[in-house]
């Protein structure tokens, strides 16, 4: 019997249409599932100790030689409500910026969004706690995932949504995870069944939303309108071109040392990825 493919998933609300059904045991003879949170599932796959693994997607400047399974990512189109800029500032007074540990790829936007966007240059500090600590000795912070959905921000602080200053200054919408594979790993039938776990969890986000807890507490309307207005799972023409914007951009204030591209892993496309890239057009960022 051959090994099973090792996928590693992101421990977060956002996550849970994307891995529905194999959690319920869509093809559980061919897969084994874990999570972890986005920075630590990169270092897992450029280990080698996973097979297919949903990276944000700025890691792919670490291993372009990584292909990602067409049609499915996290993104948004518009405010995210789950990666922030809480600061104590408004933001042309900010001069320091504390990163948030979990994701590279909110903390090169909100790098992205400095320079190109709002126009200021802050030190960025990496290692901070949390939120409190954070902004006793910075002016604001970077928050991902669900602290960033369902916790309450400083009532002194403002709150700057990075997916909605992105697509609010490119008009394009962003991608913040993919799934990456390593060259030759995704299959037809691992392709098929990866789109039939989102298609099973599309049909779920009301149980989902009702179901998911944080620290021991649920907040079922919330997380419904989260999955239902806020986040997009598609990864078409539109969300290709935003990652090469992004990227450039990125590559542009030095944050990676070259502009990687997106290789999609199977040549041949399916007709669900086909319907999912033609549902959108190619953009051009404009900052």
């Amino acid at each position: 019997m051959s090994a099973k493919i090792r996928i590693g998933a992101v421990s977060y609300l956002n996550t849970r249409p994307l891995v529905f059904g194999l959690e319920q045991g869509l093809a559980e003879e061919r897969f084994e599932l874990s999570y972890s949170v986005p920075g630590v599932l990169t270092d897992r796959m450029l280990a080698g100790e996973l097979d297919i693994a949903l990276m944000p997607v700025i890691e792919l400047a670490k291993a372009p030689e990584l292909e990602i399974v067409p049609g499915l990512a996290i993104g948004t189109s518009g405010p995210s409500r789950s990666v922030l800029l809480i600061s104590r500032k408004s933001i042309e007074e900010v001069t320091s910026i504390a990163l948030d540990r979990e994701s590279r790829t909110s903390n090169a936007l909100v790098q992205v969004l400095c320079r190109r966007v709002w126009k200021i240059e802050p030190e960025f500090r990496s290692g901070h706690g949390g939120l409190d600590e954070a902004l006793i000795d910075c002016d604001g912070i970077v928050q991902i995932g669900d602290k960033a959905l369902f916790a309450e921000p400083p009532h002194d602080t403002v709150v700057y949504d990075l997916g909605g200053v992105w697509t609010a200054s490119t008009g394009m919408p962003f991608v913040f995870a993919a799934w990456f594979c390593r060259p030759g790993v995704l299959d037809r039938e691992i392709y098929e069944a990866l789109h039939e776990s989102r298609r099973r969890g599309a049909k779920m986000l009301g149980p989902i939303a009702e179901d998911y807890t944080w620290h021991g507490r649920q907040y079922p309307q919330l997380s419904r309108d989260y999955l239902e207005k806020n986040i997009r799972f598609r990864l078409g023409n539109a969300e290709l071109e935003a990652m090469r914007a992004f990227f450039d951009a990125a590559a542009e204030v030095g944050l990676i040392p070259a502009a990687p591209e997106p290789k999609l892993a199977l040549t041949r496309w399916t007709q669900c990825h086909e319907t999912a890239a033609n549902a959108g057009g190619a953009q051009h960022a404009e900052f």
